[in-house]
């Protein structure tokens, strides 16, 4: 009896012995890890037929790149539930990620397949043909997606794109205006409306940039685009206090401060004022060729000629074949002569 106590305190002893070495390795490995893939770890050890949590695990690895993680975690789901719509939809998101494509198209298939409702599964392959430019094929799967879920502004949005890349401006936007109006907040579909009738020269985009707008309010994008549309339609006040709320968002928009300054030069002969924000643009990007040029032409129009001369010079230093630039210099060399 004595010797079976014995041995089984060291049955005991190499168990604790163990499993308190598996801790510590364990601990030592989740050290280096962050917080939260820790935290998914940890659900895993304990629930680890939890497809869920490996799909969660696959997203986490997808956000930081490594791929080869995603994709492992992505089909260990896969293998504990063949029969989830959901769960191919996840790995076709993996194989996408990774440029697989074909890989993609079969996993959204098949979760058709398992799942002829399931609109996300039409969605992402509608995507992915009209980026492939099988348009027909996009169209024919995004028509058979608003036939299973008749509330389905994505899809109608995907149709535009395929029209708008055709040139078939009107089924473009008449498919971008049903997606607004079954979802009133959809800011890209808006912003769209505004760059197609701003193409066009048409008032209309105003309007839906302001849609666009209301939807979000600080969206410089937005903002930059209303304020281009006057400034090429020539109503230099109104894009001045667009550009003027742009820079109240972002105090070093290059861009905002340049556009600010080519309609001082441009459109109001407000030299002062042009080099003034031309050169607050230089200042953001010393490189911002396009600036560095028009300052020259205000210092320019100011018989500042030294001054022009010294941008237009800076401006070949960026790019020796500047036209633009070769043309000042050459102009100075008129006047100065």
């Amino acid at each position: 009896m004595s010797g079976k106590r014995n041995w089984s305190l060291v049955i005991c002893v190499i168990v604790v012995f163990f499993f308190s070495c598996s801790n510590k390795d364990s601990e030592k490995q989740y050290a280096s890890m962050p917080e939260e893939l820790v935290k998914l770890y940890k659900a895993i050890e304990k629930d680890p037929n939890n497809v869920n949590l490996y799909l969660d695990l696959s997203k986490y690895y997808v956000g930081v790149r490594q791929l080869d993680s995603a994709l492992n975690n992505a089909l260990i789901a896969l293998r504990l539930d063949t029969t989830n719509a959901s769960v191919y939809v996840a790995v076709s998101d993996v194989y996408f990620a990774m440029k697989y494509i074909e890989n993609t198209e079969e996993m959204l298939e098949k979760a058709i397949a398992l799942d002829p409702k399931n609109n996300e599964a039409y969605l992402k392959l509608g995507e992915l043909y009209f980026l492939l430019k099988e348009y027909k094929q996009s169209e024919a799967i995004l028509i058979k997606a608003i036939q299973e879920t008749a509330y389905n502004p994505r899809a109608y949005h995907i149709l535009a794109w395929n029209y708008r890349e055709k040139g078939d401006t009107l089924p473009a936007i008449r498919n971008y205006l049903i997606a607004v109006e079954q979802d009133p907040d959809y800011f890209d579909a808006y912003m769209e409306l505004g760059i197609l009738y701003h193409c066009k020269h048409n008032p209309l985009a105003i309007d839906y940039y302001n849609n666009a707008l209301n939807v979000q309010p600080n969206n410089i994008q937005a903002l930059y685009n209303l304020a281009m549309f006057y400034q090429e339609t020539e109503e230099y006040e109104k894009a001045l206090e667009k550009y003027r709320m742009i820079l109240q968002i972002d105090e070093h928009n290059k861009f905002a401060f340049h556009n600010m300054g080519w309609i001082y030069l441009m459109g109001q002969d407000k030299f002062e004022e042009a080099i003034v924000f031309f050169t607050k643009a230089i200042q953001q990007d010393t490189t911002y060729i396009e600036a560095i040029y028009n300052r020259g032409l205000s210092f320019e129009q100011l018989k500042k000629y030294d001054n022009a001369r010294q941008d237009y010079m800076y401006s070949l230093q960026l790019e020796t074949n500047y036209l633009l630039a070769i043309e000042g210099l050459n102009r100075l060399d008129k006047l100065q002569k």
